[in-house]
């Protein structure tokens, strides 16, 4: 079982057990099994490129190696920002109190490129906290369900059915209103040589 969520909210903590929601688990799944001509499973194989060997499930699998051909260990691997700095990994945030930033404005959610989804089992939830997410209030704090080389960002919220947090990465996205017109500023998209359909 994994570490609880910790959060804290007006100093005060409440402890949530995550459950990640998945598509599978709230609607169910269908799985396509091939079978051959006498009604047996078939087995997933692939041919090599010089049509030599087929390999089975079980294989395969994927490594690094530096370019003399060595292999390279996971353990010995680093970040790398875009600047070429070397990134530290971040702890899990699970058991460690995550402090709430908020009520925050809903539509900051629409920004959020959501990764996953959890259902946050209540533990011991504080009163507090629970009045102001059951009157529709919208939470904020850091989360990492596993160690990693970002801090993603959490949504809290609750409805009818519980406790929910949103993980995902803030996006820079610009809304605008419907009807709005945009005039190209790129000079390549400017040209004289468009073709004109209206005379065709």
């Amino acid at each position: 079982m994994a570490k609880p969520v910790i959060l804290t909210y007006l100093s005060r903590s409440s402890s949530f057990q995550p459950i990640k929601v998945e598509r599978a688990k709230v609607y169910g799944a269908k799985k396509r099994i091939a079978l051959d001509a006498s009604g047996k499973e078939c087995t997933k194989a692939a041919l090599t490129a010089d049509g030599q060997h087929l390999l089975k499930s079980g294989c395969t699998a994927q490594g690094y190696f530096t370019a003399s051909g060595n292999p390279v260990s996971r353990s010995d691997m680093v970040g790398i920002d875009a600047e070429g700095n070397i990134v530290e990994s971040k702890p899990s945030t699970l058991g460690e109190p995550q402090a709430l930033t908020g009520p925050v404005d809903p539509t900051n959610v629409l920004s959020l490129a959501i990764q996953s989804v959890y259902y946050l089992d209540p533990v011991e939830v504080d009163e507090g906290l629970a009045k102001t997410l059951q009157a529709g209030d919208i939470y904020q704090c850091p989360f990492n369900f596993s160690a990693g080389l970002e801090v993603e960002t959490a949504y809290v919220l609750a409805n009818a059915e519980g406790y929910f947090a949103l993980v995902g990465k803030p996006m820079d996205t610009r809304w605008i209103e419907q009807g709005a017109v945009f005039v190209s500023t790129n000079e390549e998209d400017l040209g004289e040589d468009e073709l004109d359909f209206e005379s065709m």
